[in-house]
């Protein structure tokens, strides 16, 4: 390989960390120029790239390693770095070819942008993209292959472009998009949203019940039943003072009216066998003098039933 290419690709990889993730096929070549010298860009025969959006975490790269005990070298390329590296087995039918770098013109950006094209010609959406720059078997030139699937994995199309000059070779398998599809997208696109926002609350209730056991509960009667709109800043132990009078007012009242019904009662039979009445205090009055007593209660007013025999007798003359 010339020494020129070598310089081009080592442009911008003096910092080892230069390369960030979801990086080129070219950043990637740089960091394997800059850890292991010219000698293994010589050597490389694919670059491979899984799950582009749109461009891949990790670039794996293929080495021609004739020590190797597949006779070839895998090393995976993250963020600026040489993250892994194998010798897996290879078929013996299998011819290692590396590739000449210095026809290369067109990047791994550039590929991609020339897919999304033709898919979007073909009405045709798609997630994500699988890469994958080798020699073509027949010409012998390096040959983009990007194969796109949609958000269930699912290939919904596939392009061929060379590497030398970005010319579209041959597209494929193209699956349009649905309106189903478009629905289920949305669906996900959702979820997604609805997973970055903020968590529920932990019991599940957006809106916990009071604690009564509160001071704002505990010092102000907030019950709108026992005439308490009557009393807006009363608290409970006024409340239940004012309770206690209004019960032992009653009680009085009970107990006055009984003992009168008694004494008017008793004070008849006096009365009505003596000619006197000592025993009923309000004997002569008025009972709607008594405030105590409402006016319709009959059972508090004294009754004198009309008996003839209980008037005095006067004697005849001599």
């Amino acid at each position: 390989m010339k020494r020129g290419l070598f310089v081009l690709l080592m442009a911008g990889a003096v910092v080892p960390g230069f390369v960030l993730a979801q990086d080129t096929a070219y950043k990637a070549l740089r960091t394997l120029g800059a850890q292991r010298g010219e000698k293994a860009l010589n050597r490389v025969t694919a670059i491979v790239g899984h799950s582009g959006r749109p461009q891949p975490v990790a670039w794996r790269i293929v080495l021609d390693d004739p020590g190797a005990r597949g006779g070839e070298r895998e090393l995976d390329i993250v963020s600026g770095q040489i993250s892994s590296e194998r010798t897996p087995v290879r078929s013996p039918a299998a011819e290692l070819t590396p590739i000449d770098l210095t026809k290369l013109n067109l990047d791994s950006d550039g590929a991609f942008r020339a897919a999304e094209k033709e898919a979007s010609r073909n009405q045709v959406g798609f997630d994500s993209v699988n890469y994958r720059l080798s020699l073509d078997g027949a010409t012998g030139q390096p040959v983009w292959n990007l194969d796109m699937f949609d958000y269930e994995q699912r290939l919904v199309g596939a392009v061929r472009i060379a590497a030398t000059d970005g010319t579209l070779l041959s597209t494929g398998n193209w699956v349009p998009q649905t309106l189903d599809d478009h629905r289920q997208q949305n669906q996900q696109q959702s979820d997604a949203e609805a997973l970055a926002g903020p968590p529920p609350p932990v019991n599940g209730d957006a809106n916990p019940p009071a604690d009564y056991r509160s001071p704002e509960y505990q010092d102000r009667g907030d019950l709108s039943q026992d005439g308490s709109d009557e009393h807006p800043r009363e608290t409970i132990r006024d409340r239940a003072n004012r309770y206690g009078a209004s019960v032992a007012h009653f009680g009085k009242t009970v107990v006055h009216r009984t003992t009168r019904i008694f004494q008017t009662v008793g004070g008849w039979f006096q009365e009505k066998f003596t000619g006197r009445n000592t025993i009923d205090p309000k004997h002569g009055q008025d009972d709607d003098s008594d405030q105590q007593e409402p006016s319709e209660d009959q059972y508090s007013r004294s009754t004198q039933p009309h008996d003839p025999y209980s008037q005095p007798v006067t004697p005849p003359p001599e």
